[in-house]
């Protein structure tokens, strides 16, 4: 009798642990990763915001909606996947986006309209090995703009793509640099005057006076206002070329300072990946930036961006970061409808510290998966969604009109409820119990790193 109790029970303990195992995969992949990039074995992407019927059409100027399927999104993720942008996903159809549209219709033998139609998106969104990607321009990469762009990242003035194409960033960071080295020299790229020479005596004769021609003085060039001033002068490349040497430590920078300095040693942190955000304000974030790169680059962690940390900061062997410097990352998980809490430690992010319950999109208007710098806090306490005509507490901007908030109510400062969570129900944001969407909004700064998968 025992021994058909025992055979009885086996095929339900296997089974039990066979369940077990998977459910342990399962939390392991939802708080290390996959491996996935969001893409099926076949090449076309896990999630569409269309599975069935037709795309929406997106232009210029196009928004993603609050708390509806995030298409624009979607796009920008998978033009992305295939190489076309190079810019992260905001939920905003910009110019970015317009362009790397233009170029994807172009390859794939699509009218060449900027407009992501229903036939774009059915081929964009389709098995990879039908579609030709972007191959990068080499073209582009040896030119003069692109050694500007590289040194002046390199120095820490410019903090964007090193892609060889002129915009407000790039212009912006020139201007920065010829202010910053007039500042150091008053003198900096203004072109000598010339002086006039007189004419010899054609005739020779003696002790007679040369005949001068004259000579109108020339014009002085006038002074480039280097505020206002974005040119690529002669004194620039001279910098760039090396031919003029460049300075690179000036001061210490530590938590509390401001300015130029400060900033320059924000901007290359950007650059190799430690600081998210660039301002100019050495704060907490940019004193745990600095920190984790003398850590990682064989330094005395001080928190002072001294001479030794400058020089090393300041070169191309400068070690780069995995991921930026945030007290908090946000895994969602989609398959088990969690919300897991990664602390950081001064190296790495671990935990999770905290699980929150939550609610993501159906399978009609599916939350996008993909790792995006959040928006941060959207408004106060109250956040209202006017093309639902409804309200929820404490919206945390993601992506595009992707939040992290509270379950809603129709009534003006209700009383959200906390059940009905562990489901897909929302429309693509992430509604969470009150308690914990304020955690995040009041915990989590602007930038915070979440990573949205399943």
């Amino acid at each position: 009798m025992r021994r058909a109790w025992f055979k009885l029970i086996i095929p339900v303990l296997l089974a039990a642990m066979l369940c077990q195992s998977a459910l342990a995969i399962s939390a392991k992949e939802a708080l290390f990763g996959s491996g996935s990039s969001g893409s099926s074995d076949s090449g076309a992407p896990a999630v569409q915001p269309a599975a069935s019927g037709k795309y929406p059409t997106l232009k210029l100027g196009d928004r993603d909606g609050e708390d509806s399927t995030a298409y624009i999104v979607f796009l920008q993720n998978r033009l992305i996947e295939l190489r076309y942008l190079r810019t992260p996903a905001d939920g905003v159809f910009g110019e970015d986006t317009q362009s790397a549209v233009l170029a994807f219709q172009r390859n794939n033998n699509l009218p060449e309209t900027g407009v992501a139609d229903d036939e774009t998106q059915k081929l964009l969104y389709s098995d990879v090995s039908k579609l030709v990607v972007a191959l990068s321009d080499d073209s582009m990469f040896g030119g003069e703009l692109n050694k500007v762009q590289s040194m002046l990242s390199l120095w820490g003035f410019y903090s964007g793509l090193v892609d060889g194409q002129t915009g407000s960033r790039t212009e912006e960071a020139i201007r920065n640099f010829k202010a910053y080295m007039t500042g150091l020299n008053p003198g900096f790229g203004i072109t000598p005057t010339p002086i006039p020479t007189a004419t010899p005596n054609p005739e020779g004769r003696f002790n007679e006076m040369p005949r001068v021609q004259d000579v109108p003085l020339a014009t002085p060039a006038p002074t480039s206002d280097p505020l206002t001033d974005a040119s690529i002068t002669p004194t620039v490349m001279d910098y760039v070329n090396g031919t003029l040497p460049f300075t690179l430590y000036h001061q210490n920078v530590s938590r509390g300072d401001s300015g130029i300095e400060a900033l320059r040693v924000q901007n290359r942190l950007h650059t190799l990946g430690y600081l998210y955000d660039p301002d100019g304000v050495f704060g907490d974030l940019s004193d745990m930036a600095l920190r984790y790169f003398q850590r990682k680059n064989g330094l005395k962690e001080t928190g002072v961006a001294d001479y030794g940390t400058q020089m090393l900061l300041f070169s191309i062997l400068a070690e780069e970061a995995e991921e930026y410097v945030f007290p908090y990352k946000l895994i969602v998980d989609v398959s088990d409808q969690r919300v897991y809490v990664m602390e950081w430690t001064g190296s790495t992010f671990e935990g999770p510290t905290h699980t929150f319950i939550c609610a993501t999109g159906t399978k009609d208007n599916p939350t996008p998966l993909g790792t995006y710098q959040a928006g941060g806090k959207t408004g106060d306490e109250w956040y209202y969604f006017k093309d639902f005509g409804c309200y929820a507490k404490w919206a945390y901007h993601i992506v595009g009109g992707v939040l992290f908030h509270s379950n809603t109510t129709e009534k003006p400062k209700g009383t959200p409820s906390d059940t009905g969570l562990g489901y897909r129900a929302s429309h693509g944001c992430i509604r969470m119990k009150v308690k914990d969407a304020k955690w995040i909004y009041e915990t989590c700064p602007e930038g915070t790193t979440v990573v949205i998968q399943e």
